[in-house]
């Protein structure tokens, strides 16, 4: 773009675009976050669940990626024959924005996805099998607690207040399990404690959690 006061161009090249899942939707053109092959960067289905009405998408060792090529042929045949094909409804609009080509130029938003959405869920499910006594102690103890004035409640009680507030409440496996998410994002927030290999062991860590979830 231009800026007519001091008469110089300027190339701007966009690298990414983060956004919720409703927002990103829109912008890839693609199948809600509760529907079929709904995930901007791999090709798994999902299986419906009955009870609670939803989509769940089973672990598996290794996923089908989206590539470049793939995210590009299936988006265009989508709006050639008006149908979904593999959660694409046709071209994104982000195609004429992006310099990093689709899926790589999409962005999840960690709070919405991480926080809001699958830790609030957590914390209901755990909530719900306590009694009202422990949790009123929990209660209790968590507003006793100093954290950070800037963070979000969400975020402070992942980070700093689930494990030592609950673990007394729940089996070693719950606890070893639900550690494996909190550990995990908490790698990826710190500085690299493991040198290069921090990314590494959090994801490591995310990938025993999602293989085991089916369990909890």
């Amino acid at each position: 773009f231009e800026v007519e006061r001091i008469q110089q161009s300027f190339n701007i090249k966009v690298y990414g675009c983060i956004g919720d899942s409703p927002a990103l939707k829109l912008m890839s053109n693609m199948i809600g976050h509760n529907g079929y092959y709904p995930c901007y960067y791999c090709d798994i289905k999902g299986v419906h669940i009955r009870k609670p009405r939803k989509r769940q998408y089973p672990y598996t060792p290794t996923s089908n990626c989206r590539t470049v090529n793939s995210f590009y042929v299936h988006s265009r045949e989508a709006r050639l024959k008006s149908q979904n094909i593999f959660g694409h409804l046709g071209i994104s609009i982000l195609e004429d924005v992006l310099d990093v080509p689709l899926p790589h130029g999409i962005i999840i938003d960690y709070a919405h996805v991480s926080l809001l959405r699958h830790f609030r869920d957590v914390i209901r499910v755990v909530a719900s099998s306590l009694a009202p006594a422990v949790r009123q102690r929990i209660d209790d103890s968590l507003i006793k607690q100093r954290f950070p004035h800037f963070f979000h409640q969400l975020k402070n009680l992942l980070l700093y207040g689930f494990i030592p507030h609950f673990m007394n409440y729940l089996t070693t496996d719950q606890l070893s399990f639900i550690s494996l998410f909190t550990i995990g994002i908490r790698l990826l927030h710190a500085d690299s404690v493991f040198n290069h290999t921090t990314s590494v062991t959090a994801n490591n860590l995310f990938r025993q959690y999602y293989a085991d979830h089916h369990k909890y």
